[in-house]
């Protein structure tokens, strides 16, 4: 049987030559000794499988060098999963486990209980490139004469957005205007938190965090699974009895067709020139990338009209 467990990373250097590696080989003949010795292992040593069955036989576990080292966990996810699931079933007898994640992610949270104007989307609705007076989310606050939560982060897609919205305290009378961007986005985990994607960025990450093929980000499947999306925020809004305006900002294909019929669609593209695949802005920021005051005023004062005709706020 095995007394105590010494569990690290496969590269660590055990100092200790009175320990024994207990390994998927030797599992089974450790376990079922007459005497109790210490023993180190790794989950790579172990494998998946044999995890639970080690932790089980193990009087004590003690880890080494291991939590703090997210890269090499996120290198091994699905087994690193497995050995902390076990970790958490046999808390009485381990040590060493401080693994701890707020896994939360909301970008920002209500002040009070006043009806509110929530604000969501990329880094268009984040107001990148002009300063915060400019934004249209900080001038609709403005005409609407409502305190504002921006739920905007820069590159981020309709999934995040989505999620963003049906987790926050949104309640019944707020206002949420949501600016869609487009489709090809995606959110990767890095160190277990979330860095946003585009398609534009996706060569520059790490190749084994490319789990798409670039055929993907503009695939029937993404545009499908976005609409579903969106239409979860729908459902979630009119159950709560919040007001949903969906503004199309960035969105040059399915999703201006998929919501046309919407009650509260707008889309702000329409007066927009475009070219090729990209939106001619009345005026460009800091950046001479991203919409300038004068585009972000025309996209506050359109969706204020357009609630007021709406009869809302």
């Amino acid at each position: 049987m095995i007394n105590k467990l010494y569990i690290s990373t496969v590269d660590y250097k055990w100092n200790n030559s009175n320990l024994l590696l207990v390994d998927s080989h030797n599992l089974d003949k450790i376990i079922s000794r007459d005497d109790a010795v210490d023993c180190h292992s790794s989950v790579e040593d172990l494998s998946s499988e044999n995890i639970s069955i080690a932790c089980n036989n193990a009087t004590e576990i003690i880890l080494v060098n291991v939590t703090e080292n997210t890269e090499i966990i996120n290198n091994n996810c699905f087994s690193y999963g497995r050995l902390f699931n076990e970790l958490v079933r046999h808390k009485r007898k381990v040590k060493n486990f401080f693994w701890e994640k707020d896994f939360n992610y909301l970008k920002h949270v209500r002040g009070n209980n006043d009806l509110t104007l929530w604000t969501v989307g990329c880094s268009v609705t984040e107001g990148y490139g002009v300063d915060h007076k400019h934004r249209w989310g900080t001038l609709l606050s403005q005409y609407l004469n409502l305190p504002e939560v921006s739920l905007s982060q820069g590159g981020t897609s309709i999934f995040w957005a989505a999620d963003q919205i049906l987790r926050s305290d949104i309640q019944k009378g707020d206002i949420v205007v949501w600016g869609l961007t487009n489709v090809p986005r995606i959110t990767i985990s890095n160190n277990w938190s979330f860095d946003p994607t585009t398609i534009c960025e996706y060569s520059t990450i790490k190749k084994e965090n490319q789990y798409w093929t670039l055929d993907y980000f503009e695939s029937e499947t993404q545009v499908l699974t976005s609409i579903r999306e969106i239409l979860q925020v729908i459902n979630f809004c009119q159950k709560i009895g919040a007001n949903l305006y969906l503004a199309n900002i960035l969105n040059i294909s399915w999703i201006g067709v998929a919501f046309n019929n919407f009650e509260n669609f707008i889309d702000l593209t329409h007066d927009l020139e475009i070219n090729g695949n990209n939106i001619n802005f009345i005026d460009l920021g800091s950046d001479n990338k991203h919409p300038g005051p004068k585009q972000h005023q025309q996209y506050a004062e359109k969706l204020y009209n357009f609630i007021k005709e709406n009869k809302h706020g």
